[in-house]
């Protein structure tokens, strides 16, 4: 009986040492509330556009930060080394779908081997340290954190419209004396590989941070490298991205916490951006963001962020101003005439946070997009109604109020 309650013992000690070596956690985030926001609406046809601002109220979710689901887990492996996976997808609160194109782990998905001394590496569908999400993000410099609807830094800095590669595989450093380092690489960006190598759009990706007390220092970048051009398909218009000019995005910024007030800023060098089909006779170089006329090939683009965040009656203040100037425009191969176009715009935005708990909070904020470039000519021809209107179709307002609950 004896020698049987001693055997049950060190089975059970046993069992405990194996699912201490072992974890899997369930986490995500649910962020929902209610909307108003103003935009642009064509009361006209593609053929003749109308543009007008109208405005809408609705319940929508996402706003603070992406709804979002996830596993996480690590085995011990010995030696500081351990497997580890993460599984994670984005919903929609308010309609219960998916997010990401309707991908299952849409956010990120990878599974890889960690060191405690020399990092981890891993291989998936990931975010890039660029991005401002994702378990290798190097780039916290935004006091909305990539977040917060149209007011965030993605409204001018391009990765950080969560920047995600498929097929990509990535080497992350721990802190090394408040130093950390991030390498990446994407075979394609977005679906599977084909044959030859170069019909895919790859990615090379790299960043850095360091923290030494109040001061916090981050640098970026990106390098998007599309197709080459074929015979068939000969240079880079603005329904395809084949034969592009390789797209580059360089970011650096930094805070300084003073305690009662953090100060943000940040910059960005963005050239040789690329088009996506045109929309009801302009093109938008970020869904929602950008317009140049139809034809154009790539631009230049310089951005800039100031902001603050002040912790306020038990909760957090946060306030930014961005500002995005484009230059350089270029017409698609096969398109003559001269341009002037400049699409600048501004962004800014203001909104609190209050934590009833360490997992659940309260959020409002507000914040407007502004037209601040413009458009006189393209190609030589006459600027057609739909450019002109360019303001009605690009300016934009937005308030929220909602909660988030972390788990």
């Amino acid at each position: 009986m004896k020698k049987s309650l001693i055997a049950l013992a060190v089975l059970g000690a046993l069992s405990g040492v194996a699912s201490a070596q072992s974890s899997v956690t369930l986490y995500g985030i649910v962020d929902i509330g209610v909307q108003w926001n103003e935009q642009g609406l064509n009361r006209g046809t593609t053929a003749a556009p109308n543009w007008s601002q109208e405005s809408v109220w609705g319940v929508n979710g996402g706003f603070q930060s992406g709804s979002r689901f996830g596993l996480r887990g690590a085995e011990a492996l010995g030696g500081n080394w351990a497997a580890v996976f993460t599984l994670e997808g984005g919903y929609d609160p308010d309609t219960g779908t998916s997010g990401q194109s309707g991908r299952i782990f849409g956010r990120q998905a990878y599974a890889g081997l960690r060191h405690s001394t020399f990092g981890t590496v891993a291989l998936g569908r990931l975010a890039a340290p660029s991005s401002g999400t994702g378990d290798f993000n190097l780039w916290d410099v935004d006091p909305f954190a990539t977040g917060w609807g149209i007011f965030g830094l993605q409204g001018t800095f391009i990765p950080s419209t969560t920047l995600r590669e498929d097929n990509s595989i990535i080497w992350a450093s721990p802190s090394w004396a408040g130093f950390k380092f991030a390498a990446m690489y994407s075979a394609n960006v977005n679906g599977q590989e084909t044959a030859p190598s170069d019909t895919n759009t790859r990615a090379y990706n790299l960043g850095a941070n360091w923290s030494w007390g109040p001061l916090f220092v981050a640098a970026t970048y990106d390098v998007i490298n599309y197709p080459g051009a074929t015979a068939a398909i000969p240079t880079c218009t603005a329904a395809s991205v084949v034969g592009c000019s390789d797209q580059k995005m360089l970011q650096v910024g930094a805070t300084w916490d003073f305690k009662f007030l953090k100060v943000h800023g940040a910059y960005a060098d963005q050239s040789n951006i690329s088009v996506v089909p045109t929309i009801a006779g302009v093109s938008p170089i970020i869904p929602g963001a950008s317009f140049l006329p139809t034809g154009a090939g790539n631009y230049n683009n310089t951005a800039w962020m100031l902001g603050v965040s002040v912790p306020l009656f038990g909760g957090s203040l946060l306030a930014s101003y961005q500002y995005s100037d484009a230059d350089n425009i270029q017409p698609a191969v096969g398109t003559a005439g001269s341009w002037s176009t400049e699409p600048d715009y501004s962004v800014w935005g203001i909104g609190y946070s209050y934590p009833f708990s360490r997992r659940t909070n309260m959020y409002i904020g507000y914040g407007q997009r502004e037209w601040d470039g413009s458009v006189s000519s393209f190609g030589g021809a006459t600027v057609p109604a739909s450019l002109s209107q360019v303001s009605q179709a690009f300016d934009r307002s937005q308030f929220a109020v909602g909660i988030r609950h972390v788990f």
